[in-house]
């Protein structure tokens, strides 16, 4: 019985690698190496919808990967 409450008691905690994630996106330059965005040319042409819905898109898959993670504070950065 000890050892059964003992692996309960445990839980699995994703730490976010918010400074791999920074290092990411400012090498594909949407942001510099302190998490501060950049802007893009290429994106001047784009309407105001299209360019949140990007954002938007990439915000959402990174916060929907660390999920589970209990420390999901240091999202925030980005």
């Amino acid at each position: 019985n000890t050892f059964l409450i003992e692996i309960v008691s445990k839980k699995l905690d994703i730490i976010v690698p918010i400074i791999p994630i920074i290092r990411s996106l400012a090498k594909a330059k949407f942001c510099n190496v302190l998490g501060h965005p950049i802007s893009k040319a290429v994106w001047a042409d784009s309407s105001d919808f299209d360019i949140i819905d990007r954002f938007l898109r990439i915000c959402r898959n990174i916060s929907h990967y660390y999920n589970g993670s209990s420390k999901k504070k240091s999202l925030y950065r980005i």
